[in-house]
């Protein structure tokens, strides 16, 4: 219970942290044209049969918050947890933390980013860091891909993604 509590928490600086640090007022609305702020935090459902590593999925929350200059390059953040069912029938937390270095705007409304993350699997063994990531991040949901490995999407039932 306490991880799940401090991994909300954390979700929710993260995205408090990238408002703080770009404020979009008038004054500086001006500095960053071209660039795009994308902000978002939601919670979805996984359909039946979506699992990664052998977890069954049940559900998973994301938040994000990344600037991404006319040039390509990025800056920000992205969290994810999935919950699920192990192999022997116990409640696991997989976690995925990334870091943006690069991004796009689609033409459908959604952002692809690319960077590294750590993936915790839940399951007490050892996070694995400086891995490739991929996230797609639009009004449908969050699709990730870790190394070679596609994540099944999550489907957004509540929440936001904001691409300014």
């Amino acid at each position: 219970m306490t991880k799940r509590i401090l991994s909300a928490f954390l979700a929710t600086v993260v995205v408090l942290s990238i408002a703080v640090a770009f404020p979009r007022n008038g004054d500086e609305a001006a500095a960053i044209v071209g660039d795009s702020i994308v902000t978002g935090a939601g919670a979805g459902v996984f359909p039946a049969g979506a699992n990664f590593s052998g977890v069954q999925l049940a559900g998973g929350t994301f938040a994000l918050g990344v600037q991404i200059s006319s040039t390509g390059s990025a800056n920000g953040d992205l969290e994810a947890q999935f919950t699920g069912t192990s192999l022997i029938g116990l409640s696991q937390w997989i976690t995925i933390t990334g870091w943006i270095t690069s991004g796009t705007s689609n033409p459908d409304g959604s952002v692809t980013l690319n960077g590294t993350c750590t993936l915790d699997m839940g399951d007490g063994t050892a996070q694995t860091g400086g891995l490739p990531l991929v996230a797609n991040a639009g009004p449908a949901g969050l699709t990730l891909t870790i190394g070679s490995t596609t994540l099944p999407t999550l489907p957004k039932s509540d929440g936001w993604v904001i691409n300014e």
